[in-house]
């Protein structure tokens, strides 16, 4: 414990093994103590898979005790981090663990108002239903109290007066009482799922109780911070094409789930691409060791040896495969420090219950180069493509959706992994027509009496802008490229495609022009492979 800035007081408890926490909470005794004192969850920051929590409480001036319930079994207590302020000085921590049934305060759920509140809507409705029904047997002569028709004799205009009436009356219950019943029925449609979470809830078994000893010379704060495992968010991105003016529109968005047992009500909520779970540390440099090799007898002898007992990093390993799967989230690189965080504006809610909400995180305006990319080989078509600078910062893979001048045309993934530059489609483009024709393609034998084979193979492109404005075109192709010196390639292109080596890829032809509205461009590519007549040709595309 040491005085930190402000002068707030530090206490760290040390970092336990996740076992010796566990037998903590497992063998300390139960203990009379205070009725435990009313925390909030304060500030939430989550990384892909685990959160750290801080819960604050007030500590009265001349407490000695802090008493902190119906806590998560979720919470890591190797990672429990204590702060108070001035006046507020931080003994010894215990921790207990018990059932969650007796434990009569952690009965209490956050579901609990809104469930009260339908089942007082669906009395009000039954009870409603209940006097119209009441009513209705009244009117059939089937009520308790007296009947309808009074109890002294009746003139023949005064019944039929009275019948009219009954009738009137009974339809306008009648007519009352469907709606009445399908409003019933809706209102438990809505409890039932609500009551089924609150009671999975409720029933995670066991909570945790904190004692925390304490001097208090004054009124203060007392403030813990813990890490839960389970807790995680991940990315997505919406992408905008604005393709008149030349530039993307990209919104980061995120979506946060968590199941910890307690919900996140009105905190301060920052998302961070960091990870206190990763490694913590690179590979180390071991001893290169050569050796002259041993005769076989010798190394089945060594080997049959060393099979028992397997290293520890082996069964490291083995316990870590029958954990939970590491979300995909992995990033390597830091915007500022180590990791880049968002604040989500505002106090936010994020209930325990597994379900996803979504955050916007912020937006961005890039300009983009825009060209029509097609691979008439494969597919006669035509597909816009839009070219950025690689963003600064941490940008983790995600989902992410696609839209080309306010129109929604797919969803792709978002990976910034690459060079400098980051390519993103936005779908077809039909006022692009591309038609791949026809050219002869022939076999043939050469060389000394025929020991070679000559096969000629090519293609021809044809590429018409139908738009009313200029459009920059990208025409791709693959050409042989032989893994053998005895396979010869000759190319021949017309027009010199801009590059052989598309992306830095061997054999990828890529021509580039500009296409004025109506304009029709071909390009055609002949290829002339000659090997060994008695060497098959193993071809892959």
């Amino acid at each position: 414990m040491h005085p930190g800035q402000n002068g707030v007081m530090k206490h760290t408890i040390p970092s336990l093994p996740t076992t010796a926490a566990a037998l903590l909470a497992a063998l300390l005794p139960t203990v009379a103590s205070a009725a435990p004192a009313a925390s909030r969850i304060d500030k939430v920051t989550v990384y892909p898979g685990t959160a750290q929590v801080e819960r604050v409480t007030r500590v009265a001036a001349g407490a000695r005790e802090v008493v902190l319930g119906c806590l998560s079994t979720d919470a890591d207590l190797a990672s429990l981090q204590l702060e108070a302020d001035a006046g507020v000085r931080i003994g010894p921590v215990t921790a207990t663990t018990v059932p969650r049934q007796e434990a009569p305060a952690c009965n209490t759920h956050p579901l609990d108002p809104r469930i009260e509140a339908l089942e007082d809507r669906i009395a009000q409705v039954n009870a409603d239903i209940g006097a119209r029904e009441l009513l209705l047997a009244q009117l059939k002569g089937n009520g308790t109290g007296p009947g309808v028709y009074g109890s002294g004799p009746a003139s023949a205009g005064g019944l039929g007066a009275t019948l009219n009436l009954v009738q009137r009356t009974a339809q306008e219950q009648l007519q009352q009482l469907r709606p009445l019943r399908r409003q019933a029925e809706q209102l438990e449609r809505e409890l039932t799922p609500l009551q089924a979470e609150r009671a999975r809830q409720q029933n995670r078994g066991q909570v945790r109780e904190l004692v925390i000893q304490v001097s208090a010379r004054a009124d203060g704060d007392l403030r813990l911070r813990y890490l839960v495992q389970g807790p995680t968010w991940a990315p997505s991105y919406r992408a905008t094409l604005d393709s008149s003016a030349g530039h993307i529109d990209m919104e980061r968005l995120a979506q946060v789930r968590q199941t910890s047992g307690e919900d996140w009500s009105g905190v301060s909520l920052r998302l961070s691409t960091g990870s206190p779970r990763a490694s913590v540390q690179g590979p180390q440099p071991r001893t290169w060791q050569v050796s002259p090799r041993p005769p076989q007898a010798e190394m089945r002898a060594l080997s049959k040896a060393a099979m028992p007992a397997p290293a520890p990093a082996m069964a490291e390993a083995a316990a870590l495969s029958d954990a939970a799967p590491e979300p995909d989230f992995a990033v390597q690189v830091a915007e500022t420090g180590f990791a880049t965080e968002f604040e989500v504006p505002g106090r936010v809610d994020v209930r325990s219950g597994g379900q996803s909400v979504a955050f916007a995180l912020d937006a961005q305006r890039w300009p983009a180069t825009t060209w029509v990319q097609t691979l008439p080989e494969r597919d006669a078509s035509a597909w816009l493509v839009a070219e950025i600078a690689r963003p600064a910062g941490v940008w983790p893979d995600g989902r992410l959706q696609l839209l080309r001048d306010r129109q929604v045309v797919g969803n792709s993934v978002w990976r910034s992994q690459g060079g400098a530059k980051l390519t993103l489609p936005f779908g077809r483009d039909d006022q692009v027509r591309v038609r791949s024709l026809p050219v002869t393609t022939s076999s043939a034998s050469s060389g000394f009496i025929g020991q070679r084979s000559e096969r000629r193979t090519g293609w021809l492109f044809e590429v018409e802008n139908r738009h009313r404005t200029p459009v920059e075109i990208e025409v791709l192709d693959s050409s042989p490229v032989p893994t053998d010196e005895q396979i010869t390639v000759v190319r021949e292109f017309d027009p010199q495609p801009q590059t052989t080596q598309w992306n830095e890829q061997p054999g990828i032809v890529a021509w580039r022009q500009r296409l004025t509205p109506g304009q029709t461009a071909r390009f055609s590519a002949s290829y002339r492979l000659s090997y060994p007549k008695d060497m098959p040709l193993l071809e892959r595309r």
